[in-house]
């Protein structure tokens, strides 16, 4: 290739920007038609897609609070759904759900009856430990939330409630909350096994009607305790952890002004829920959602500490750092209209671990127009919430994030699909010049915010995407991930070269990734171009002309 970079452009480049279109040194096959058989899966007409390979966040199966793992080849999935009882819902793909039944029915004697809510499943040893929470009714006819424990020796349950003498020598009865604070009200709760075998348990406390003053801060909270055991805590050790809006537990002024956007609760409450914990590199990473459920802004969030119960703080250097997944404006913004539509309510969610990646499970509204509306069109599900899925990612400093929420052909986990995404253990050249930002795992959630750009932009005219994998290998498929910025998305892909005659030309945008009315480009949607059969390589080259500057974000190589 012809050196035509000039100090100048090599800033360009270092600053994620080509301006160089002389591509005519390296070598690459031009094809006037395709010389294989490939899907691009961009018919919009196209309901169907290869559930072996792919799954999306088409919002069909019902469930609220998801609790989802990985087992035995299955994800099991349990929710908000019939709130008198848990059902297990099971499936291959992401994509089939199926209803497994009830897993838990609490007892006629149960103190548990009503308002079941949240489930959290966790494995210790050989037992599988179903925490709920449910409502109490007290003597005085006042009820709390409360929470319980059964068991199970298998994932489908039957579970049971657990009962006997606990850890603290307590006798606990079929009436009787397992983990009970009585005048108060705790819900969600998650429970977490430390590397030393300490359990931990976190849940949120609504304050509001306390029976103490004390605790009565007028918001829902995120409070820890240690355990005992794995059905008993030890409430001696009870700590507040967050607050919504405050950085820090100990802060005394908001800065996190994401947390209290809820028009629902319009400054009388704010609240933080659903918490989930998991350790990293020696981190504790404690996931959690703010606003209300209700509305658009139900989002995920997270705080990092190096201990698992105290000095916890939320990432605020840059614009919405510690917002994991949701609309990433409040209401009547530009870009909180263009999410209607797409998808809202993301929160509750849990962290499942599948082979050595990590998915988060979390519920949005089923009616992806505005929670409430449109009953013509949604009918008694315009109030609903249903499950969806992205991956769980982590930076260079262990910072967790996501590309979600998502609603485009997302690939399956390599343990299901058996192909992993090759592109991140390679080198990618645009026009000769080495690129990080393409295989970065990062694609921008949505433009016109002060979030930090990380695609690679590009001039108009002819550009070339070299990717050398470090030896023969076997590929599936492509996908290309389009600008988030209406103005720089393209349309058209000119053609993939993987060498030996073997290429694929005009490849097309799925128009159901793009609004034009509202000029909203879906976040983390793609070219998906997925070959009939599959192919060795050790190169694959990529030709992309555009009339106008564009971007791209990123870019995955199905292999094997």
């Amino acid at each position: 290739m012809k050196k035509c970079l000039n100090f100048l452009g090599l800033l360009m480049l270092s600053l994620g920007v080509s301006s160089c279109n002389n591509t005519s040194s390296i070598e690459y096959t031009h094809y006037e038609e395709s010389t294989i058989n490939f899907t691009d899966n961009s018919d919009p007409n196209n309901k169907e897609f290869n559930h072996s390979l792919y799954y999306r966040n088409d919002l069909i199966q019902d469930m609220g609070d998801p609790m989802m793992i990985y087992e035995d080849g299955y994800f099991y999935a349990y929710g908000t759904y019939d709130t008198t009882k848990i059902f297990a819902f099971r499936s291959k793909d992401l994509t089939n759900w199926e209803n497994m039944g009830a897993c838990f029915t609490p007892e006629l004697e149960s103190w548990s009856k009503t308002n079941i809510w949240a489930p959290d499943l966790q494995k210790f040893g050989d037992t599988w430990y179903l925490y709920y929470t449910a409502q109490k009714f007290e003597d005085n006819g006042k009820s709390y939330c409360q929470i319980g424990v059964a068991t199970s020796d298998n994932p489908l349950g039957p579970f049971k409630q657990v009962t006997g003498v606990n850890g603290n020598g307590e006798n606990i009865d079929l009436g009787t909350p397992n983990f009970y604070w009585k005048g108060h009200t705790i819900l969600d709760q998650n429970v977490f096994l430390d590397d030393d075998g300490q359990y931990y348990m976190y849940f949120s406390f609504d304050t509001r009607d306390s029976v103490d003053p004390n605790y009565n801060t007028g918001q829902a909270e995120i409070y820890g305790v240690k355990m005992i055991d794995p059905v008993t805590w030890d409430l001696s050790t009870l700590t507040r952890i967050l607050a919504p809006g405050y950085q820090k537990i100990t802060d005394t002024t908001r800065t996190i002004e994401w947390e209290t956007w809820s028009p629902s609760f319009a400054g009388n409450m704010e609240c933080l829920e659903g918490p989930y914990m998991i350790k990293k590199n020696g981190k504790y990473i404690l996931t959690y959602c703010a606003n209300s459920y209700v509305d658009t802004e139900y989002a995920v969030g997270y705080a990092i500490s190096d201990n698992p119960l105290t000095g916890f703080y939320k990432p605020n250097d840059t614009y919405l750092e510690n917002m994991l997944l949701g609309v990433p404006g409040q209401t009547g913004t530009y870009i909180n209209t263009r999410y209607l539509g797409f998808q809202t309510g993301t929160g509750h969610a849990s962290i499942c671990k599948v082979g050595d990646e990590y998915m988060f499970a979390y519920h949005a509204h089923y009616n992806r127009d505005k929670w409430g509306a449109h009953e013509d069109i949604y009918g008694d599900k315009a109030t609903y919430r249903a499950l969806a899925v992205d991956y769980l990612y982590f930076d260079s400093e262990g910072m967790p994030y996501t590309n979600g929420p998502t609603w485009s052909l997302v690939r399956l986990p390599s343990e299901v699909s058996g192909y992993k995404n090759i592109a991140l253990e390679t080198e990618i050249k645009v026009d000769g010049e080495v690129v990080s930002n393409l295989n970065d795992n990062y694609t921008n959630r949505a433009f016109n915010t002060s979030e930090e750009n990380r695609e690679l932009n590009l001039d108009s005219g002819t550009h070339v995407i070299e990717i050398n994998l470090e030896k023969e290998t076997s590929v599936k498929a492509v996908n290309i991930y389009n600008s988030y910025d209406y103005t720089k998305k393209i349309d058209y892909i000119n053609q993939i070269d993987f060498g030996n005659n073997n290429g694929v030309t005009n490849i097309l945008f799925n128009s159901n990734y793009v609004n034009n009315e509202t000029k909203f480009v879906f976040p983390h949607s793609a070219f998906n171009v997925e070959l009939e059969e599959e192919i060795n390589t050790s190169r694959i080259v990529i030709e992309i002309e555009s009339q106008k500057d564009f971007a791209l974000g990123e870019i995955e190589i199905l292999g094997r």
